[in-house]
């Protein structure tokens, strides 16, 4: 589908903001390239480390070299998928930023909505055009990279630096609560440019909501589940008691990661729900 294809108000959307787009899909184009090439070179430093005979848990003389060199770029290869997660587990907030204002507020503030109104557009469709385009960019993409680096983390379990799937910021990148998360900046980006209608106040607003709710669900995560009592009983566990649990060991087993993610999910999609809901009451009210 080229632009030309689109109509109405979804293309003169996405031809307003076609920059953004092309950046954003650059972006994950290269996400989609060096994940794949991550795994692979996680694997190939194994092999490197078994080819020379040297093993991290005997360091017998004349391997000190290639252990630590395994070790040094090992920890390097963790610490770049954390910066990567860390880049899509901002992106809600970056999301709301940009529907609270270059996508909603700035033509709320400048009335350059009006023109298209004048032209057999109703408000509810303007607004449904200004979201159909990020939303369809999420749905298309975020799921992809979730599946991308939740592969990505199987890779590192047999590394001396393993990605535990319940460690921030990896938990909100591989499973549901990514896309989840996204959707839910949009409501909130889309609600906060309509009631506050410019451009810097709306951005603020929505990321400061965005943020806080982002915030309180890490908290509560543990909580969103019955975790189980007692000394966890081996595998990627996560213990959340802390040393004066008086109740005892509590963890989560990994068995677990897909009740928490569908829990945390529903959640943000139930309230971006509500945001939308109030978002289109609110033009209706105001533009009947």
């Amino acid at each position: 589908m080229t632009l030309s294809d689109l109509r109405g108000p979804v293309r003169a959307t996405v031809r307003l903001h076609r920059h953004v787009l092309w950046a954003a899909l650059a972006l994950v184009l290269l996400a989609a390239v060096l994940l794949p090439a991550g795994r692979w070179y996680v694997q190939s430093l194994a092999e490197d480390l078994a080819a020379t005979g040297c093993e991290v848990q005997r360091t017998v003389p004349g391997c000190g070299v290639q252990v630590r060199g395994f070790l040094s770029r090992s920890l390097y290869f963790q610490k770049t998928f954390h910066f990567v997660a860390l880049a899509v587990t901002a992106l809600p907030l970056l999301l709301a930023a940009f529907v609270a204002g270059p996508l909603i507020g700035r033509e709320l503030g400048s009335g350059t909505y009006r023109l298209q109104w004048t032209q057999s557009v109703s408000p509810a469709r303007w607004l449904a055009a200004r979201l159909a385009v990020p939303v369809a960019a999420v749905l298309l993409l975020l799921p992809a990279c979730a599946v991308l680096a939740a592969w990505i983390r199987q890779a590192t379990l047999g590394t001396w630096y393993p990605v535990h799937w319940y460690v921030f910021p990896f938990y909100g990148v591989i499973g549901p609560v990514a896309a989840a998360s996204a959707l839910f900046g949009i409501a909130v980006g889309a609600l906060a440019g309509l009631v506050i209608g410019r451009t810097v106040p709306a951005m603020a607003a929505a990321v400061a909501s965005v943020g806080t709710v982002g915030v309180a669900l890490t908290l509560v995560r543990p909580r969103l589940w019955p975790a189980l009592d007692g000394p966890p009983r081996g595998g990627d566990v996560w213990d959340f008691s802390g040393p004066v649990d008086r109740i005892g060991a509590r963890h989560h087993p990994e068995s677990h990661f897909w009740p928490l993610q569908l829990v945390e999910s529903g959640i943000l999609l139930l309230l971006a729900a509500v945001a939308i809901v109030a978002t289109f009451a609110l033009l209706r009210r105001r533009h009947p």
